[in-house]
């Protein structure tokens, strides 16, 4: 019998993430769960974060997909579980980017995927962002192997089996200052920023929101495996 990752996503979500409450006193809003591996997955929208004035909302179930992938892969992992200020994806002076490149250079880090999310009705199932190829030259080609292998490929004709290579929105940081771009410019690592879909990223039954689509843990499946597969290859 498989592995039930749907539950184990679900639970690790209702229970250790809150998205709109603040940290806890002498807490980070954030968790760094360590690994053997030299990859590292980042959730830094796991619950609510402050950009210019105002609240954003979380991108549901990255932080639990975060933590279950690296539980199951020996990668390292770095995922926001309480609202967070300011914005990680956004602004290179805080605490998670602080963190995160103490971690690269301590553990000898390879390969950071910057796990996000997307709408239920964007063009794709998986965005694949790698601003233009320049932030990870040694195994984008390897990225994109790992999701076709698993049915998602740039020329599918349905949505969500499309696997979307740097469109204009989601090159993974051509003009922001996200992740991806901090740990390529400034750290030096290779690192790619993964979009995926709501349909393939929300658990049924553990709704972040109110859905106004429905799931598929079939192409959710594929796509953590896909994801499994990254890992272990590096």
């Amino acid at each position: 019998m498989g592995i039930d990752w749907t539950g184990q996503i679900g639970q690790f979500e209702a229970t250790q993430v809150r998205y709109g409450d603040d940290p806890l006193p002498g807490q980070a809003a954030f968790r760094y769960q360590p690994g053997g591996r030299p990859v590292l997955i980042s959730a830094p929208h796991g619950a609510c974060h402050w950009r210019g004035n105002d609240w954003k909302f979380q991108d549901g179930f990255t932080a639990a997909l975060a933590h279950v992938l690296a539980s199951h892969t020996g990668a390292h992992a770095l995922y926001t579980v309480r609202r967070i200020r300011p914005d990680p994806n956004y602004d290179d002076d805080c605490d998670y980017k602080r963190t995160l490149a103490k971690l690269l250079q301590d553990h000898s880090i390879r390969l950071v995927l910057d796990l996000h999310g997307a709408r239920y009705d964007r063009s794709f199932g998986v965005a694949l962002g790698t601003i233009d190829g320049r932030s990870c030259p040694a195994y984008e080609a390897g990225l994109i192997q790992a999701f076709m292998d698993q049915g998602f490929d740039p020329d599918q004709a349905y949505f969500l089996d499309r696997l979307a290579v740097n469109l204009p929105q989601y090159r993974g940081g051509a003009l922001q200052r996200t992740v991806t771009r901090f740990v390529w410019e400034q750290c030096r690592v290779n690192a790619a920023q993964i979009e995926l879909n709501a349909h393939l990223r929300i658990i049924p039954g553990h709704n972040a929101n109110s859905l106004t689509f429905t799931p598929d843990p079939q192409r959710q499946r594929r796509a953590i495996e896909a994801l499994i597969n990254i890992v272990k290859a590096i």
